[in-house]
């Protein structure tokens, strides 16, 4: 969920150095090669062990008497255990004719079978032969005409002393270990880059689908209307057979309520994103024997696998991060919700979480193939540091995942939220201990870590550029109010300004006050006002305050949500309203805080981050709309207050726009310029929450025809309803365009809400927010209507834990 900002991009910006940096070794195969030279580097590691008669050596491991700087011919009799240390400088080898002879015949002769241009040969025979020195040329270094060596240096050579051809079976074991580990490699840098690569394409073909001016939807089009051509037969209306992004990532919780169940557009696309990993994590690999590596295939297949579900879990990671992050740039570009991203943000971290685990569990595997030491040779591995930090690692991801359930999450929100940045942060650290100490940037895998670092960094940096932006440093008052006899709170806050706040957004807000400044948590922006319309002096009461240990309490005359944005002095302040329905947690706390009072109404620090959401590209459907409708449950009245108050102010008012773009958001008369009728039908289960949305938002509302059932009725409050159960009697006959609209007891029926709107040759907009149950049965009609040929667009508002 995404406003579009100016700041936004800032923080990315700013990263760009920090990433620049990460990538200046590249990847293997994107910046990294691993043995351009395949051939040179066969040659070289087939001579480089051999003694030359230049070479120098340290004493001699056995004996305490031995002689120092021993060289030449003088080891030549010694076998292996007596065999002291050598040691061959760069500038030997430069001045030794069988080295510089035997390394220029072998790299013309291997390298000519490998395609290698003659100038590139001179290149790695500089870099290899005499360590990239000007001179001796490969060409000097050639044997003479007729002098080219014949005899083969023996597999178990240990000098080198006459010019030679290189040992035949060393070279071939070199040059296909290296050239097998070199393709490897490569794979797991291609193929962890289609993961990254199918999300990128995605969002950026939303992006550039949103910016054509025909392009009508975003994330939200489940239908699309068929012109009435003549010449094809009736009107009619089919789905989309190709949706340019998916729907709200959830509807309704699935079976044992374990996660949310995505629509079909988005499972797809979820369906088709695992199915490549998982091929991509088990396909391409080999096997070559001899190797100078690891003396079994299943040793080396083991090898691959580790390394490539540990490179695509690496990646996965990175993409995680980004869509876990409220400033995610991908938000400002598709408008998709952040509900969505969270979706995909879970579904990645598991499959980084399973990628990591086959990591782990092949490399446990390698230890007991033929040829290793098993559990002895493991658990003397496992004591390296850079191997206990990847198992450090491997077991935190696991761990985030599992308490991310989400009866957890819903649950226990604040427990959840702290466990998880510090499994996160753990992860994140340990697999850097795993990977830079031990690998270095040789292989590029610290790039896709420093890309997460990054996502993450920015996602902070935007968070604080919204906090300056909108808040009074050190007066950031809010007023808390409970709704009586409910388990409802307003809260509101008074920004330094509420640009940029419209219909369908959210606030995160960070109350110090409770011990614990450093949590936010989300609430939908039910009303925002500029502050700068004059208030009347008859509509204000008088406030106090009340010292409480920190907290003021202000007092106030009854009816006091409807001036809680006005100063003592009747000016009009910047101001933004939420309702919330009490959880347990911060909500809960703030309830137990608020009612501790006579009077119960709370005024307090509070810092708005936001808004979030509300996307042009999200309500685009609403710009050529004829109705709009609201079919809303219980606290998503939050949402359609919004669509409320943007409709008043498009309407034009004694022959004149009232133009309210700071207000609004949008230039002009906003999203709702066009619409000529708003329909609210709102389903609660609190008589008192809906009379207070009636006392104190909807009272001088205008035009909006209003439908209100309570479902929670008892004997005390079926007195204040409608009497009318009649089911036969026409909903227009209970609408009424006002405040006092009558308020009715019993279920809502979604469908005849649904059908009395929807107008032959009128464009409607169906807005849903609610329960699961609620908004299936809303998309269940609206697919009717389609079908029946009718114009209607569905726009689902929802927030997954």
């Amino acid at each position: 969920m995404y406003a579009s900002s100016p700041w936004t991009a800032l923080p990315f910006l700013l990263l760009l150095p920090f990433q620049t940096m990460c990538f200046q070794h590249g990847i293997v195969g994107f910046g990294i090669d691993l043995y351009p030279d395949l051939c040179c580097q066969a040659c070289h590691d087939a001579l480089s062990p051999l003694f030359l008669n230049c070479t120098t050596f340290m004493d001699q491991p056995k004996g305490g008497s031995s002689e120092g700087g021993m060289s030449g011919m003088g080891g030549m009799g010694m076998g292996m255990e007596d065999m002291p240390m050598g040691m061959t400088s760069p500038e030997c080898r430069t001045a030794n004719q069988p080295w510089l002879q035997t390394m220029a015949h072998c790299i013309q002769s291997r390298c000519d079978a490998d395609g290698y241009p003659p100038e590139k040969q001179d290149q790695c025979f500089r870099e290899h032969a005499v360590d990239g020195a000007a001179e001796p040329t490969l060409r000097d270094s050639l044997p003479p005409a007729g002098g080219a060596p014949m005899a083969e240096l023996p597999a178990d050579a240990m000098w080198l002393n006459i010019t030679s051809l290189v040992n035949g079976d060393s070279y071939y074991s070199i040059h296909g270990t290296l050239g097998e580990f070199a393709r490897e490699e490569y794979l797991h840098t291609k193929y962890s880059q289609v993961p990254a690569f199918l999300t990128a394409r995605e969002q950026l073909r939303s992006f550039w689908a949103d910016i054509i001016p025909t392009a009508r939807r975003a994330e939200y089009p489940v239908y699309e209307t068929v012109s009435n051509d003549p010449n094809s037969g009736p009107n009619y209306a089919k789905p989309s057979s190709s949706p340019r992004s998916p729907a709200p990532a959830t509807s309704s919780p699935s079976p044992g309520s374990l996660g949310y169940v995505p629509n079909r557009a988005l499972s797809l696309f979820i369906a088709v994103y695992v199915a490549l990993n998982v091929v991509f994590s088990a396909v391409s690999f080999r096997s070559f024997q001899p190797n100078i590596y690891w003396v079994s295939s299943g040793f080396e297949l083991c090898e691959y696998v580790g390394n490539r579900t540990g490179t695509l879990s690496l990646v996965n990671m990175s993409i995680a991060v980004l869509f876990a992050g409220r400033n995610n740039l991908l938000l400002a570009l598709t408008g998709w919700s952040q509900t969505t991203f969270l979706t995909f943000h879970r579904w990645a971290a598991r499959v980084a979480t399973v990628q990591a685990v086959v990591h782990s569990i092949v490399y446990t595997q390698a230890y007991f193939e033929p040829g290793y030491g098993g559990a002895k040779e493991y658990a003397a591995k496992a004591a390296e540091p850079y191997f206990y930090w990847g198992i450090i690692a491997t077991i935190a991801m696991c761990l985030a995942v599992a308490f991310a359930v989400l009866p957890l999450r819903v649950r226990f929100y604040e427990a959840f939220l702290i466990t998880h940045i510090a499994l996160i942060i753990l992860t994140l650290a340990a697999t850097w201990y795993h990977l830079v100490p031990h690998f270095g940037f040789d292989y590029g895998y610290q790039v896709w870590l420093y890309i997460a670092f990054a996502f993450w960094g920015a996602d902070r940096l935007a968070r604080v550029a919204r906090l300056l932006y909108y808040n009074r440093l050190g007066s950031s008052r809010a007023v808390v109010e409970a709704v009586p006899n409910c388990n409802i709170l307003q809260i509101t806050v008074f920004p330094r300004t509420t640009a940029g706040f419209g219909p369908g957004q959210h606030s995160f807000l960070y109350f110090p006050g409770l011990g614990k400044f450093w949590e936010s948590h989300p609430f939908s922006v039910a009303g925002w006002t500029s502050g700068e319309l004059p208030v009347s002096p008859a509509s204000r009461s008088p406030d106090y305050s009340v010292s409480n240990g920190g907290a003021s309490e202000t007092k106030r005359a009854p009816n006091v949500s409807t001036n809680a944005h006005e100063s003592q002095t009747g000016e009009k302040r910047a101001s933004i309203r939420f309702l919330t329905r009490v959880h347990t947690g911060a909500t809960a706390t703030l309830q137990r805080r608020v009612l501790s009072f006579s009077k119960p109404r709370l005024e307090m620090t509070v810092f708005n981050e936001g808004p979030y959401a509300g996307h042009p590209v999200a309500h685009q459907a609403l710009l050529a709309t004829d109705t709009v409708v609201c079919v809303i449950g219980g606290i998503g009245i939050t949402n359609a207050l919004g669509f409320i108050q943007a409709y008043q102010a498009s309407r034009p008012r004694g022959g004149a726009v009232e133009e309210e773009e700071e207000d609004l958001g949008n230039s002009k008369r906003g999203i709702l310029r066009r619409t000529k009728r708003f329909v609210l039908a709102w389903s609660a289960r609190e008589l008192p929450l809906i009379e207070h949305v009636q006392q104190n938002f909807l009272r001088d509302v205008e035009g909006v025809e209003c439908l209100l059932w309570c479902t929670g009725s008892s004997s005390s409050t079926s007195a204040a309803m409608s009497s009318s159960k009649d089911e036969g009697v026409a909903l227009e006959q209970t609408m009424s365009t006002t405040a006092a609209a009558a308020i009715q007891e019993g279920r809502m029926d979604t469908g005849k809400v649904v059908r009395s709107a929807v107008e032959e040759g009128r464009h409607t907009t169906i807005i849903s927010c609610g329960p699961g149950a609620m908004t299936d049965e809303v998309r269940g009609h609206v697919v009717g209507c389609v079908k029946d040929g009718l114009r209607v667009d569905l726009i689902e508002e929802a927030y997954a834990w």
